[in-house]
C-alpha cells in the first residue's frame, strides 16, 4: 500500500488574519490531473452559490486541454496556468483561503496514494485557512482530517455547508491557524523529511 510523502516546506509563516468574506483570495497551486479538475470546479460553484463574487484562482503547469477546459464555463474559476514557485510563495501567503484536492474516482484515489505531495507542508506552513476536498480514502485527505488543522470536506453535497461554516467560524479558523503551527513542528521538519525517505 503506497504511502503519501509529505516533504518539508520553505513557506513562510504569514500572522493570522480570519478570512475576509468581502474579497477573499482563494488559491490552488499544482496537479489538476486525477480528477483534481472536477474537485476544483465543484469548489468553485459552490463558492458562486454562496457569493457570485467570490473566485477560485487555479495555478497549474497543465499542458492538456482535456483537464483545464472543464473550467472554461465555471464563471467562479480563475485558471493562471503556470507561474514560478516564487510567485505560488508570494501568491500563498497572501491567500486568506488555500486549497487542497483530490479526485472521488477510483482510479484517481489508487493514483493519489503514491503522490510525492508538497502541497500539505506548503499550506500547513502558510497560515493561511485550508480547505480540503476530496474522497477520504485518498492519502492527503486523510492526513489533513487527521492533523485538525483544516476544514475538510469528503463529500460533494456536504461542500457548500463546509464553506459556508468555514466563513463564519474565525475563531476555528484561529484554532486551526495554531493547530497548523504544531504539525509543522512535527511533521514537516527536514529530519522527519529524511528520516520518511529512510524507511521507503
Amino acid at each position: 500500500d503506497g504511502e503519501t510523502i509529505y516533504l518539508n516546506s520553505t513557506v513562510k509563516r504569514k500572522p493570522f488574519a480570519p478570512v475576509n468574506p468581502e474579497k477573499p483570495l482563494i488559491t490552488y497551486f499544482g496537479n489538476i490531473g486525477m480528477g483534481r479538475n472536477h474537485a476544483l470546479n465543484d469548489i468553485a460553484y459552490a463558492l458562486g452559490k454562496i457569493n457570485p463574487v467570490y473566485k477560485l484562482e487555479v495555478y497549474s503547469g497543465s499542458k492538456d486541454p482535456q483537464e483545464y477546459n472543464v473550467f472554461k464555463d465555471n464563471p467562479n474559476l480563475y485558471f493562471g496556468g503556470t507561474i514560478p514557485y516564487e510567485q505560488v510563495q508570494e501568491k500563498m501567503q497572501n491567500s486568506d483561503v488555500t486549497v487542497i484536492v483530490e479526485g472521488f474516482l477510483p482510479k484517481d484515489i489508487d493514483l493519489s496514494r503514491y503522490s510525492l505531495s508538497t502541497k500539505a507542508a506548503d499550506a500547513l506552513a502558510s497560515g493561511a485557512t485550508i480547505l480540503t476536498y476530496g474522497s477520504q480514502e485518498t492519502g492527503i485527505v486523510e492526513y489533513m482530517q487527521s492533523t485538525k488543522a483544516a476544514y475538510v470536506c469528503t463529500a460533494r453535497n456536504e461542500l457548500e455547508g463546509v464553506i459556508r461554516e468555514m466563513f463564519a467560524t474565525p475563531e476555528k479558523q484561529k484554532e486551526y491557524y495554531d493547530q497548523q503551527i504544531v504539525m509543522t513542528h512535527e511533521h514537516h521538519n527536514v529530519e522527519k523529511s529524511c528520516e520518511m525517505f529512510m524507511t521507503i
